[in-house]
């Protein structure tokens, strides 16, 4: 690249590189605009989880939790008020990864206000297509919440040829809840 060009590339790139100008609005993804119709913006709140965050995670979602650092999306709407400073949350999302069998699959949890799951919804799945859950599945993951088992088998129905597959939507399902609802209240997104 020609240093000229190289230099004007770095001028307007160098806001979003400093995080101190959001992104344009007009490029966030249609995923989270769908879960959320109403929402003005998303708010990234990245969490880093300690080691005793991590440990207790292990111990809540009955898995082996696969990352230190997860990226809430905070759905917002309207301007600040006092109760809310940054606007009405609507709630939250995540976008995760994770190998099926030996294959990625890429999933948007979104979240209601009070941490529920609103729905899940498949991004990508690079596996055999006969594998991916149906959206009647992922169905009825809605409404689950921390108390809630949300285990195949238990409060989720089974997928016959797909095991793997359900399995790994609700352990991701699993501590992603108990991610969000730590992370709420330790403070570290709104």
């Amino acid at each position: 690249m020609p240093r000229p060009l190289a230099a004007v590339a770095l001028l307007l790139l160098a806001p979003f590189a400093r995080g101190d100008a959001p992104p344009p609005t007009d490029v966030l993804p249609a995923p989270l605009r769908a879960a959320f119709p109403d929402a003005d913006r998303f708010d990234p709140s990245d969490v880093i989880l300690t080691d005793e965050m991590a440990r207790r995670l292990d111990e809540l979602a009955r898995s082996r939790i696969p990352e230190r650092m997860v990226t809430f999306y905070v759905a917002r709407k309207g301007p600040a008020s006092p109760g809310n400073p940054g606007g009405q949350v609507l709630g939250y999302a995540v976008v995760q990864s994770h190998v099926v069998r030996t294959k990625r699959e890429t999933l948007l949890l979104a979240f209601e206000p009070d941490g529920r799951i609103r729905r899940v919804v498949v991004l990508s799945f690079l596996e055999p297509p006969e594998y991916r859950p149906s959206e009647r599945w992922l169905a009825q993951l809605a409404g689950k919440g921390t108390a809630d088992r949300t285990a195949v088998g238990d409060d989720l129905a089974p997928i016959t040829g797909s095991t793997l597959s359900a399995r790994g939507v609700a352990e991701q399902s699993r501590w992603l809840l108990q991610a969000l609802s730590m992370s709420r209240k330790a403070g570290k997104v709104p």
